[in-house]
């Protein structure tokens, strides 16, 4: 029995084709337990990991419509670890003070204890920054990089100067001090948001996100209402701007960004950036996308994904 939805990101089917089999696995690391699906014996098939790195709202679960679209097309992604970062899904909390270099190193430390070698790394947002990150740190093991609305240089400005720097992208600056002052409030901030969503606001205060967002399944905000935790956020926007973004000069590895046409937490600046300093990557816009390419437009990454994390 298949999703109803391309979209869904509920993983509550026990007998969905594509998930069928995966494990959940809880992990500790120097930053706390991480929990972990992974599909069946992964390690015995492969020294190789396809690691899925989710965003700063978001779960493992974000990436259930590209790997429902992969398995569709007869070309599944293989040896998936898909994680639930410090801080997000059924993970601990994200310890304040935790660098980008923290959370790549639990990363690695992950896949290392699920008895890979080496990667291919994905990521959304966040993800997109550490899958970066992890190759400039480990380009021994990481074999290429696919990033979707990678936290790039505007985003990076925004979070380092929100006001100075609120031009560059107005809606991310707004989110950041939306997330500032929701987490000063505590457990407040997050009855707030529970209370958004069961008036149904939380859809349409989401809609910068999405280019279409009437064809999402409703599981899409459902789990925003879960997920976008706060301080989680907070500090995590606190790490990646404290991060010289230079660093990324020294990967060596096939690199594809992929962003939306309508993203609105890309600058269009960004990809002259990506390409000067790295001379080799590959940049595709999704059509009909916004910030969330590999959910609206899972079909379309899909197939290239399940042969390498590189959109061709």
């Amino acid at each position: 029995m298949t999703s109803r939805s391309s979209t869904r990101y509920s993983a509550s089917n026990p007998v969905d084709p594509a998930t069928q089999g995966y494990s959940r696995v809880v992990v500790p690391t120097a930053l706390g337990d991480v929990v972990v699906h992974a599909s069946p014996r992964t390690a015995e098939q492969s020294e190789t990991a396809t690691l899925l790195i989710h965003g700063a709202a978001g779960s493992w679960t974000t990436w259930l419509p590209l790997i429902r679209a992969a398995h569709n097309t007869g070309e599944p992604l293989h040896n998936v670890v898909a994680l639930d970062l410090p801080g997000w899904g059924d993970s601990g909390s994200l310890p304040q003070g935790t660098t980008v270099d923290d959370m790549v190193d639990v990363v690695a430390h992950v896949a290392r204890k699920l008895g890979f070698v080496k990667w291919h790394a994905s990521g959304h947002s966040l993800g997109g920054h550490l899958a970066l990150t992890l190759a400039a740190s480990y380009p021994e093991r990481t074999l290429s990089v696919t990033a979707i609305s990678a936290t790039g240089p505007g985003a990076l400005a925004v979070l380092r100067h929100p006001i100075r720097s609120f031009r560059i992208l107005p809606l991310l600056a707004g989110m950041l001090g939306a997330m500032r002052l929701l987490a000063a409030i505590g457990p407040a901030g997050e009855a707030l948001i529970r209370v958004l969503h069961q008036l149904r606001l939380l859809g349409p205060l989401s809609s910068p996100l999405f280019a279409q967002l009437n064809k999402l399944d409703v599981s899409v905000i459902d789990s925003l209402a879960s997920e976008i935790r706060p301080h989680a956020f907070v500090r995590a926007a606190e790490a990646a701007a404290r991060y010289d973004e230079g660093q990324w000069s020294n990967i060596r590895c096939p690199v594809t960004l992929i962003r939306g046409e309508r993203d609105a937490f890309v600058s269009p600046h960004d990809d002259a950036w990506f390409t000067e300093i790295l001379p080799q990557v590959e940049q595709h816009a999704s059509a009909h996308a916004g910030h969330f390419a590999h959910v609206e437009s899972a079909g379309l990454h899909a197939p290239s994904l399940a042969e390498t994390p590189v959109v061709a």
